[in-house]
């Protein structure tokens, strides 16, 4: 049985979420390599540039374009028993999940059952059914892998707005939320994470003279959930910086070296003997 002195502060599990360009993947290649990206978005020529300008080795970043849930499944389940990665990017749970869906369909569709609309199947309840149950699989495997082989695991995800009014108490809330296949889905794959960071852009006063810069969040602002385990700050504006390097790793090495606080020990109060009768004075 394993005890906190045991427990690793330099291996994460993290999700990195935000809109479409917002510098998520740009900022998962700095992360330390060896790394194999489960590329299901299949746009890996975006790293080439940040790559080059971040001094990372192509040799270095390994990757397998899917357009099924199957064969990732099967390369991560040979990583459970070996892993010579440092870093596995799952680029992005969106796309994962709809290939899932798309797997799904295709296998009703085979066995001639399924819901058509014209020409097109679409997705059913159990469709998301399924989703859910391998967006389980897939966060257990990945925590065999993180916890066995001491490997960093990032999740990409991709955002969208979501206003929800609460009638009763005349309220109306704007956030963002992750995009999966299932409204539930999202949450139950963002609670396992140790750091969530939620990617932006922070506007600046002249937008015309390139004020505006890359940044993200690490706490929770109410409108976009976000957290960490590592003493960041709770707003980092990276743009061009490589995340890992100068931000994340300084994060990890000052929480080593931070100093325990000696835990005060709280003297109980005097008993009282409730049973001693005071003299009576006038």
């Amino acid at each position: 049985m394993p005890t906190m002195e045991n427990t690793p502060v330099d291996v994460l599990f993290t999700m990195l979420k935000g809109e479409p360009g917002t510098r998520k993947s740009t900022a998962a290649v700095t992360y330390p390599t060896p790394q194999y990206w489960v590329s299901t978005d299949q746009k890996m020529q975006a790293l080439v540039l940040p790559m080059k300008r971040f001094g990372i080795k192509p040799q270095d970043v390994s990757y397998d374009d899917y357009s099924d849930w199957d064969k990732p499944k099967a390369k991560l389940e040979q990583l459970q028993v070996s892993c010579p990665f440092k870093t596995i990017i799952i680029d992005s749970i969106t796309s994962i999940g709809d290939n899932m869906n798309r797997q799904t369909r295709k296998q009703k569709r085979n066995d001639g059952s399924g819901k058509m609309i014209g020409s097109i199947q679409v997705s059913g309840l159990e469709e998301y059914n399924a989703e859910s149950a391998g967006f389980q699989e897939l966060i257990a495997i990945l925590k065999d892998i993180h916890h066995y082989h001491k490997v960093n695991i990032i999740l990409v995800a991709h955002v969208v707005g979501q206003r929800k009014n609460d009638d009763g108490n005349k309220l109306t809330h704007h956030s963002r939320v992750i995009v999966t296949g299932g409204d539930k889905i999202a949450a139950k794959v963002s609670s396992y994470m140790t750091e969530v960071y939620h990617f932006n852009v922070k506007t600046g006063f002249n937008v015309d003279a390139g004020d505006d810069k890359y940044a993200l969040i690490t706490r929770h602002t109410g409108n976009d959930f976000a957290r960490t385990s590592l003493p960041l700050d709770k707003e980092i504006v990276f743009h061009d910086d490589p995340l890992y390097d100068k931000y994340i790793l300084p994060g990890i090495n000052k929480l080593k070296a931070e100093k325990p606080v000696e835990r005060i020990q709280n003297t109980p109060p005097p008993s009282v003997n409730t049973n001693i009768v005071q003299p009576f004075t006038k």
